[in-house]
Order: C-alpha cells, then structure tokens, then sequence
C-alpha cells in the first residue's frame, strides 16, 4: 500500500467547515482517517456534519469562529493544540459572495455596492490572510505543515459579473505565490 499521501492522524483545520467545498472535503478527509477540525460560523450545521462524520467512524470536531477576527482565530488555533497537540494542515475554504458585489446582466460598474464588495473582499481574501498567520505559526514550529487556499478561475479571467468575488480571488492567488 503507498502512504506517500497518506492523510491518517494528521490534523486537518478546514475553515468555511460548513460551506458545501468544506463539509465535502470535511467527511473525505475523516474518511480517508485525517483528524478533522471544522471551523464555521453555524453550529447547528458544523454539529451536524461532526455528527455524520463520526457517525462514519471519522473523528471531527467543531469551532465557531469568525476568519475575519485574529482574536478568535487564535482561540481556535490555541483549542485544536490542546485538543490534538499539533496542526497539520490548513484548508482556506471560507468565502462567498453577496448579489450587491456582482454586476447584474442589465447592469454596469456603477452598480456595484461598494460596502458589499468590501465584505466579499473581507470574508475572502482577509478570511484567507488571518487564519494563515495565525496557523502556519505552530506549523513552522513543527517544521512541517500544509496550507491550501482556495481561489477560483474567476481569478485569473472575468468568467462571469462577479466582481468582488473575483477581485478577492486574486489575491488569494497572489497572496498564495507570495507565501510560496
């Protein structure tokens, strides 16, 4: 059997744990025997998905947090150490998108509400840069860990009229080479 990419007991931290990319990805880990941590701002959904994966044999946990917030990120961090002594991975997978980011089919760049594409920004790419910080620190203690980011091909080439979205999605991609 190859274990080159084996997944077993590692510690996986998945934030946007409740979103359908994060609780997918969330149960094929524990499937696979990582340790899942899945972070999210709905408990009753984070609970539910802990729930099924654990019902599955997987081992999972749940944190509420907010991405957007070091203070509570850090809380999140300092909870998975006492609860599984390291962090082996990082998932970014938090983000989304608000009608008032996007440029509808009849509409042009005027549009565009500029507090929603702050928050689209903010949730995306500033919800990618905090729990980056805050988690690669005990990795770099460790001297090993992974860290993936989640972008979008709307990134690199204006697919569709979601302006925010794909702004934030950029830099999530420039902010991934940089670290890189």
């Amino acid at each position: 059997m190859n274990e080159l990419f084996s997944v077993k007991d590692r510690v996986v931290v998945i934030t946007g744990g409740t979103g359908v990319l994060g609780a997918c990805i969330g149960e094929y880990l524990a499937k696979q025997g990582a340790k899942v941590v899945l972070m999210g701002r709905r408990k009753e959904e984070g609970d539910r998905i802990v729930d099924k994966i654990r019902a599955e044999g997987g081992e999972a946990m749940f944190l509420v947090t907010d991405v957007m917030n070091p203070e509570v990120v850090q809380k999140n961090c300092d909870d998975i150490i006492a609860a599984y002594g390291r962090v082996d991975a990082l998932l970014n997978a938090a983000g989304g998108n608000m009608p008032g980011a996007t440029i509808a089919p009849t509409g042009t760049i005027f549009d565009i509400k500029v507090e929603e594409f702050q928050k689209v920004l903010n949730v995306n790419l500033t919800g990618t840069v905090i729990p980056t910080q805050i988690f690669l620190k005990p990795m770099v203690e460790a001297g090993c860990g992974a860290i993936v980011n989640f972008s979008s091909m709307a990134a690199f080439r204006p697919m569709t009229r979601v302006l925010g979205y794909a702004a934030a999605k950029a830099g999530i991609s420039n902010f991934t080479a940089f670290l890189a």
